[in-house]
């Protein structure tokens, strides 16, 4: 046993019980508390009824505290932060606030039945914990199996009693004689659990039966019925106060119980605590709590039906009425403000749900259900939100703006099974809205969501729903592969949304026709239209619209190559995503942030994100998160080799991604990486069938470069011709993006030049991918792009190709890029040999093969045999071009 001597000595330590119902954790608990000195104690219990909010025990834990401890220390409130990001400084605020009161003298914090506790709750005890050594903080905590994850608590098990120990418990209980044959006789039927133990003794106590041989005993199978024996002897008043106490919780505010039951006689509470069934809370003395919630759940069941439903009825109306706060009941902590994110609107809904009996007590109920998922949403727990809109369709089945208000909260909350399954009961209903709840995603929920939308524009419904309908469609055709019938549907989805003048459908109108351009062209038309989506956010009342522009600007930043506007983008977006606390918007986040590590050459950095992103997005349910991750591992995988995230079967993952151009391009890519000739053959066969029809729209570009380098590894010059004619007009451009990094346009054209044979050409694109690869401060790109001029200068000037090659070998050896490494010290060779090198020397000069032969001593035959091998070496075409540069003059 852990004692609080070895505690003291610590300076600070948590101990954690853990333990089944009714085993004793409380009673172990009450003496540590009756031992602890001079120990400020201070108590707080977790609740397992529906509308608990965040912090809860830690909340009733601070009320009674002083010493600059408060529960506004957990006050979250919507100032444009995120939850995590409200809860991580309210937690780490509270845990500096107990540290300073705890350097005033030692205290001790008491933690009770955390298996109900929330995570925020857990999240707290577990930052307190890690600070704990030498603040002069003692935590004591209970919790039944398995119990939360706290690695720097100790953790003491306590298992049921054992024979011996129920007849100890029996000698001491009974205060003098005890027949020997009740230990087994006990322990038998209370399963060693001291809770049943404690319960059985006591009623053998009352019938005097301890002193004489154990016989049969006329007893229930469980605790419910020796509570209502132990009942039976009170008053009817009492019985009542029961009755409304176990309607409360478990644990019962003295005042709103007075105000639900009515006036009562002292003697009532008095006599609950006598008989066992409540007991005084010594450290919150406004609070009552039952003995065991066994007990409280056996009075609850023991309701009857009309009693149970005046219970909560009457329960409710208190809350409503907000009482004057500081009697420290949850419901007047919330109406003092000290409580955010609604947890007095949870608490209210709770006791209406279960107090709804008639078409009258429904709506209200339901009622209360839409105020606690608002304010559930005003404090962004969305999912929260989500489960109060379920509980009010229960009482409402297919009402459309519950539907649409669950579908926005879940939409919101990442969980899209939900926001989809409502937003087509909604349509069904004949609300078109339930089409465009979930805004911005594609990937395969995009299907389901495109039928919705046709099934929404039958409705007929007027100009502005009519516009964020199609807008929502065109975007969708352009996800479904369907882009050259999403134009004319994004026009006129932005012609209704300017006449009707409403900033909503004017948002989805902008991101309609955002989906129809190619970013790489019309780069212009992007940032305009991101800029003026971003200032409709607020008067749309639509936070995305303004990811979506912050996504768009940082797109054309990657497009231009304009490192400072990317940065400015991605400082934008981070902000953003915080204020916002969605998944989608941290999804976005982490691309940017895996993209601009990727410039950077930071590698592990860009893998390390990357997966992050993926992982939420999966999380999200959002189906595209895989095949994004692979789009972007494997622009990784180009500089650093790594092929760890290249799919075993790509002839399967081929077959099953036929109709799509975008996955062929990148099917083809794996293929190119791993040397699959075969499927990289047959992605290009049907590549080549739809580069003429691929419409203009945010992957037009990247198909037309990536088809074009799959067609020059496998040899197709005619496609690769055909690429090269379609995206001239790139040049300039970066193909970057959040999505994907391919470096500078230049570069791919110019390796389609030289694969042409247009050596003129591909010099000159070569030479301006170093120079966007310099001026963007990219340095694997860069390397990248010194090492393909190296390829192709070196044919004409090995000394220029030498050295661009020696660049990029020092980038790729610095950032880890073994495949760069490995060409660039291949090309950073000298093609001559030692005797070469000397002759070349020579020959440009001017000396003649005699003269040379003479000078080295060497046949004139064997001179004229070492001047061809190095010219053709030096890919010169004769004497005259090797003595009129300078640059061989060795």
């Amino acid at each position: 046993m852990v004692t609080l001597d070895r505690l003291r000595a610590a300076g600070g330590a948590a101990v954690l019980l853990v333990g089944e119902a009714g085993i004793g954790k409380t009673a172990l608990v009450e003496e540590a508390v009756s031992r602890a000195g001079d120990c400020r104690v201070l108590f707080g219990r977790a609740d397992p009824d529906e509308g608990a909010p965040a912090f809860w025990p830690w909340l009733r834990l601070l009320e009674s505290a002083v010493g600059g401890l408060s529960p506004a220390l957990l006050s979250l409130v919507d100032e444009g932060e995120s939850a995590t990001v409200a809860r991580f400084r309210a937690i780490h605020a509270t845990v500096g606030a107990l540290r300073n009161a705890a350097a005033a003298g030692p205290l001790m914090l008491v933690l009770e039945d955390l298996h109900w506790a929330d995570q925020a709750s857990l999240a707290l005890l577990g930052a307190l914990c890690r600070e704990i050594a030498g603040s002069g903080i003692f935590v004591l905590a209970t919790s039944r199996p398995p119990g939360p994850d706290l690695p720097e608590a100790e953790v003491l098990t306590l298992g049921a009693w054992d024979v011996g120990a129920v007849g100890a418990y029996l000698r001491v209980y009974a205060g003098g004689p005890v027949h020997g044959t009740w230990s087994e006789v006990v322990h038998r039927l209370g399963g060693g659990s001291p809770l049943y133990t404690r319960e059985l003794v006591r009623l053998l106590a009352a019938q005097d039966r301890l002193a004489y041989p154990a016989g049969d005993i006329d007893l229930p199978d469980g605790l419910r019925r020796l509570v209502g024996r132990r009942t039976a002897g009170l008053s009817a008043v009492t019985r009542q106060l029961l009755a409304v106490a176990s309607a409360l919780g478990s644990e019962i505010d003295v005042t709103v119980l007075a105000r639900a039951t009515g006036p009562l006689p002292p003697s009532a509470l008095a006599d609950a605590v006598e008989a066992g069934i409540l007991i005084d809370d010594p450290w919150t003395p406004q609070a009552l709590r039952f003995a065991h919630d066994l007990v409280r759940q056996a009075l609850y069941q023991d309701l009857p039906r009309d009693e149970r439903i005046g219970a909560h009825a009457r329960i409710a109306d208190v809350l409503s009425g907000a009482a004057a706060p500081g009697t420290g009941s949850r419901g007047e902590i919330v109406a003092a403000g000290v409580v955010a994110g609604g947890a007095g609107a949870a608490e209210i809904a709770r006791h209406r749900i279960r107090a709804a009996a008639d078409d009258a007590s429904r709506r209200v109920a339901v009622g209360a259900c839409v105020a606690a998922a608002e304010a559930a949403g005003r404090g962004l727990d969305h999912e929260e939100a989500v489960h109060w809109y379920g509980r009010a369709l229960e009482l409402a089945p297919g009402d459309v703006e519950l539907l649409l208000g669950r579908a926005e909260a879940a939409y919101r909350d990442g969980r899209l099974d939900v926001a989809l399954a409502d937003g087509r009961a909604a349509v069904d209903a004949g609300d078109p809205r339930g089409a465009y709840v979930i805004r911005g995603l594609g990937g395969p929920i995009a299907r389901p969501l495109q039928r919705l939308c046709e099934d929404a524009l039958d409705l007929d419904p007027g100009p502005a729903a009519r516009a964020q309908v199609l807008a929502q469609y065109a975007y969708l055709l352009t996800e479904n592969s369907s882009a050259e019938r999403a134009g004319p549907v994004s026009r006129e989805a932005m012609v209704l949304a300017e006449a009707s003048g409403d900033p909503a459908a004017l948002v989805a109108a902008i991101n309609a026709r955002h989906a129809v351009l190619d970013p790489i062209v019309d780069v212009a038309e992007t940032e305009r239209l991101a800029g003026r989506i971003c200032d409709l956010s607020q008067a749309s009342r639509r936070p995305d619209a303004e990811l979506w522009g912050r996504n768009w600007q940082i797109d054309c930043a990657l497009v231009t190559g304009d490192r400072t506007a990317f940065e400015v983008g991605r400082a934008q977006l981070a902000d953003l995503a915080e204020r916002l606390g969605r998944p989608v918007a941290h999804w976005h986040r982490l691309r940017a942030d895996a993209t601009a590590a990727l410039l950077d050459g930071r590698f592990a950095d860009a893998a390390g994100a990357a997966a992050e992103a993926r992982d939420l997005a999966a999380r999200s349910q959002d189906a595209s998160a895989p095949f994004l991750w692979l789009v972007f591992a494997g622009a990784l995988a180009w500089h650093t080799g790594d092929a760890a995230h290249r799919p075993a079967d790509l002839a399967g993952m081929q077959a099953r991604s036929a109709g799509s151009p975008i996955a062929m391009v990148q099917i083809g890519r794996l293929a190119r990486e791993s040397g699959d000739r075969s499927v990289g053959e047959s992605c290009l066969a049907r590549l080549r069938v739809v580069l003429p029809s691929l419409p203009a729209d945010s992957r037009r570009g990247y198909i037309q470069l990536v088809t074009g380098e799959i067609a020059l590894w496998l040899g197709d010059l005619d496609t690769v011709r055909d690429c090269y004619r379609r995206t001239a007009g790139y040049s300039g451009r970066f193909a970057n993006s959040a999505t994907v990094c391919h470096g500078a346009i230049d570069r791919i054209l110019g390796e389609f030049a030289a694969g042409l044979g247009e050596m003129h050409a591909a010099e000159e694109h070569l030479a301006a991918a170093v120079r966007l690869e310099e001026r963007l401060g990219s340095p694997p790109f860069l390397a990248q792009a010194r090492v393909a001029y190296a390829r192709v200068v070196g044919k004409r000037d090995h000394r220029a190709a030498r050295r661009l090659a020696e660049q990029a070998l020092a980038t790729a050896r610095r950032l880890g890029m073994p495949t760069v490494a490995a060409e660039a010290t291949a090309l950073g060779r000298d093609p001559l040999t030692a005797r070469e090198r000397e002759i070349a020397g020579l020959v440009a000069d001017g000396l003649a093969n005699r003269v040379i032969a003479e000078r080295l001593v060497l046949s004139e035959r064997t001179v004229e045999t070492h001047v061809r091998n190095l010219l053709g070496k030096l890919g010169l075409a004769s004497r005259a071009e090797l003595r009129a540069d300078p640059q061989y003059r060795y």
